[in-house]
Formats: C-alpha cells, structure tokens, sequence
C-alpha cells in the first residue's frame, strides 16, 4: 500500500503513543465477517487522506495467526474504522 499522503513513522514509536487498545474488529461483507487483529507497530501516518484514513500499520490476526498491513482511522486515539491486507501465515 503506497500513498503519497502517508510518511513513514520513526520504529521507536510505540502502538500506544497511538491508541489506548491495540486491538481492534474489521468488519467485512456487509457487516457479516468480524475478525480481529492486534497492531504490531504503527508504521505511517496520514495528511489529508481522500478516504480519511490516518495511519497504516503493520497487524497480526488474534485467532487464526496471519500478518498484515492495516489502513486506520483513529479518532480520540480510538480505532474508528478500518481495512485490512493480509499478507501471510504468521510463524
């Protein structure tokens, strides 16, 4: 995922100079599908973002391991929204 409204984060920011839980449900097919994933770092951070997205990060699924990259919109350092990519089986 490239955008030229995110920039990359320094990697000694923490998850929780962020958001209070790392934790959040993606909501998928019409509202049918939750999963949930935890944020393993927070890798970008967006300017004006035409979708209203905030942050990119890099995340992990809670119950069936898989690795990811997430698009947030975090309000009030709360995860309002969000659209995951999976991209592997996690080890």
């Amino acid at each position: 995922m490239s955008d030229d409204s995110f920039f990359l984060l320094s990697e000694s920011l923490l998850v929780s100079d962020f958001v209070d839980d790392p934790e959040f449900t993606e909501v998928t097919f019409n509202g049918e599908i939750y999963t949930l994933y935890r944020i393993v770092r927070i890798t970008h951070e967006a300017t004006d973002h035409p979708q209203g997205w905030t942050h990119m990060a890099n995340v992990v699924r809670v119950r069936t391991p898989a690795l990811g990259v997430a698009l947030l919109r975090v309000v009030d350092r709360s995860i309002e929204d969000a659209r995951v990519t999976l991209s592997g089986i996690a080890p």
